[in-house]
């Protein structure tokens, strides 16, 4: 083993053969500036806390657009471009689609490169594609809400004829802008986990990942509520008077600006790569923190790997060999299987709770927005900001990251069974409930006391009786005379005559419902996202300590790639599918399924609470192997991690760009010895 004689002698003959400069090679490239233009006062903001400050927002406008906007304008996008909420959940995947290639490739290279300048890249890139997710808006005509047509039963009127509009094609460039969207986010939580990583104490670690991937949850959170606020303007507010607009948010037939927060976003993006393009090679920090860093790989995993990697050569050669280390890797394995399963249930239970909650409880668009929202953010960002507090204050190892992952998914597999409280089905004449409440007549929206009356079924314009009973439309009731400005219409042969009145007749309000459980319904969802949050930091810390130095972003890289493309891509098109399946009544297009009208909510509870209950056995049961594989290494090595992460923190706080001290030097010396004596033992 090395000792501190031997250490101080080979130290002094390294200083007599330097030259003098005013900055090393090192420094000169972890010097924060644009081009030559470096000065003195630029350097206070080059420290791990500034990084993490960007990463963070960087984090959570990707997250807003991405995991937010997208999901919070699922059922808009169905109806402004007239879609089935199978082709709307392409939409999600199609970022997935592309990350996860794009991200396994681009953090191989740029591992070894300038990971903030790859940063600045995939924000840039971000800008661009939120720009081209919010094109359609403006080459499209203007939304049309249907009050032309004639909403009484008259017998004169002609059927419209079917036209072909093509709004659905423009499905195609809101895809082009998210695959944008899938290039820049790439190496986001990859290489920004890595670049963090490497540059703060291990100890310290879970900490600073639990802060950026806690943005990263706050994200679809604010996504969620201001997406919510934005769908109460109208979609054509700048080209239409206000004046014009009949209709109020309450209307099943409103659109609200969509694409309002894309435009906003971009700006962020594009001022967030101007920030990051500033920043060197790595962090000052980041040299001190690798020489008495030492990881935490499995004991049964090949030690011999190690050395392999860390070799500098960079080819796709390389990738196979990269790969089997990662395949040899239990830990790796069942963190990124378990993994694969909460993102596989995770995007695609976000993508549609919106709609879920719209359509269990008879919201809003907007107004359901605005509360998955309230429900993500304290739910996703509180479980993560624990996990990792958890992770830092009780200084856990591998063994218990994958322990807290386990109990976490367990509590939130729990939880879940709040997806059974839902309000009552509206009644639906024609769908769910005969005509005047005969239990004779078929369910059909066409029923003889208003076969004459040629209604439309292009747009949903419900109407509600006495009875509490719900129709599609006043033709569908079968009214032929309109009274108080188009709010009331009477004369209706469908509806059964009110005694005290003597008339039938319908009104434009909602029908009134008692039910209280969206309060019951709230809080323990909440709870279910917290659990399931929690798991978070200790999956990405565990495979951080247990995968070799030279293959964290490589690892994490593959990692996300089996997640998004196993996971995050066909979730959202089978919640899609699902959510499909539950519909009882289409909006058609000349013979096509556009969008869905009417859900049966008893159908929607029960298929997304079997599906999402499957999905999170998976991964509970991978979480529990994940931590009765692991086999920790030996005490001495633990004893050298300890000492080399205390020296790492010591050097932290006495000053992150200043020299140590001699006595430092040599002891961090000695311990990088140590470590290699340590590994050629074990």
């Amino acid at each position: 083993m090395a000792t501190r004689s031997s250490l101080m002698e080979a130290d002094v003959n390294k200083d007599n053969n330097s030259t003098p400069a005013e900055y090393s090679d090192h420094e000169l490239d972890v010097r924060c500036g644009y081009g030559t233009c470096k000065p003195k006062w630029l350097q206070k903001f080059n420290n791990p806390q500034i990084m993490l400050s960007l990463l963070c927002a960087f984090s959570l406008v990707q997250s807003f657009v991405v995991s937010g906007l997208i999901n919070v304008n699922t059922s808009t996008l169905e109806r402004r471009f007239q879609l089935p909420s199978s082709r709307v959940g392409t939409i999600s995947s199609a970022y997935d689609f592309t990350a996860a290639f794009i991200g396994v490739l681009t953090s191989f290279y740029g591992s070894r490169q300038n990971k903030a300048r790859w940063l600045s890249i995939s924000a840039v890139a971000l800008g661009v594609g939120s720009l081209t997710v919010a094109l359609p808006h403006f080459i499209t005509d203007l939304y049309q809400t249907g009050d032309s047509i004639i909403k009484t039963c008259s017998y004169n009127q002609s059927t419209e004829e079917c036209q072909e509009e093509g709004l659905p094609h423009y499905l195609y460039i809101i895809i082009l802008g998210q695959c944008l969207h899938g290039i820049g986010g790439a190496i986001l939580y990859t290489i920004g986990i890595v670049l963090i990583d490497d540059s703060v104490p291990a100890t310290s670690s879970p900490l600073y990942i639990g802060i950026l991937t806690g943005f990263a949850y706050l994200g679809p959170g604010v996504g969620f509520i201001l997406g919510g606020q934005f769908l109460d303007i109208y979609v054509d507010f700048e080209r239409v008077h206000p004046d014009s607009v009949s209709m109020t948010k309450d209307d099943p037939r409103w659109v609200g600006a969509w694409w309002l927060g894309f435009l906003f976003s971009s700006c962020v993006f594009f001022v967030i790569a101007f920030l990051l393009s500033a920043f060197g090679t790595e962090l000052p920090t980041a040299r001190d923190v690798r020489a008495t860093r030492f990881n935490q790989t499995t004991y049964k995993a090949d030690r011999k790997s190690h050395e392999d990697s860390n070799r500098k050569d960079i080819s796709i050669r390389n990738l196979p060999e990269a790969l089997c280390r990662l395949l040899r890797n239990p830990i790796y394995v069942c963190n990124t299987i378990g993994e694969t399963s909460e993102a596989f249930l995770g995007s695609g239970f976000v993508t549609f709770l919106s709609k879920f909650i719209q359509n269990q409880f008879n919201l809003s668009a907007g107004y359901a927005a605005v509360i998955s929202g309230a429900i993500v953010v304290p739910g996703a960002a509180g479980g993560t900001f624990v996990g990792g507090i958890i992770c830092r204050c009780m200084s856990l190892t591998v063994k218990g990251m994958t322990r807290l992952a386990f109990i976490g998914c367990l509590l939130g597999a729990i939880s879940f069974t709040c997806l059974f409280l839902r309000c009552e089905q509206a009644k639906m004449a024609g769908v769910s409930h005969p005509y005047n409440n005969r239990s004779d007549d078929e369910l059909s929206l066409i029923a003889p006391c208003n076969s004459e009356c040629s209604c439309h079924t292009k747009f949903y314009e419900p109407v509600c009786d006495s009875d509490g009973l719900r129709y599609f439309s006043s033709c569908y009731a079968g009214c032929s005379t309109t009274v108080i400005g188009g709010q009331v219409f009477s004369n209706c042969s469908c509806v059964a005559i009110q005694p005290e009145q003597n008339i039938s007749m319908v009104t434009t309000e909602a029908c009134q419902s008692n039910c209280n459980l969206l309060n019951v319904f709230l809080p323990i969802l909440c709870a279910a996202i917290f659990f399931s949050c929690v798991a978070t930091v200790p999956c990405a810390s565990s495979i951080l300590r247990c995968v070799h130095d030279g293959d964290r972003t490589f690892g994490m890289a593959t990692k996300l790639f089996t997640v998004r493309f196993a996971g995050s891509l066909p979730g959202p098109i089978l919640f899609g599918a699902i959510t499909d399946l539950t519909c009882t009544l289409w909006n058609e297009n000349c013979g096509e399924k556009a969008s869905c009208w009417i859900y049966d909510n008893y159908a929607f509870s029960l298929y997304y609470f079997f599906l999402i209950l499957g999905f999170k056995i998976v991964t509970c049961v991978f979480f529990l192997l994940a931590h009765l594989l692991y086999v920790p290494p030996k005490e001495d090595v633990l004893h050298v991690l300890k000492k080399n992460e205390d020296v790492a923190t010591y050097e932290m706080k006495m000053g992150q760009n200043s020299a140590a001290t001699d006595n430092m030097d040599l002891d961090r010396a000695i311990l990088k010895s140590n470590q290699n004596y340590v590994q050629t033992r074990f």
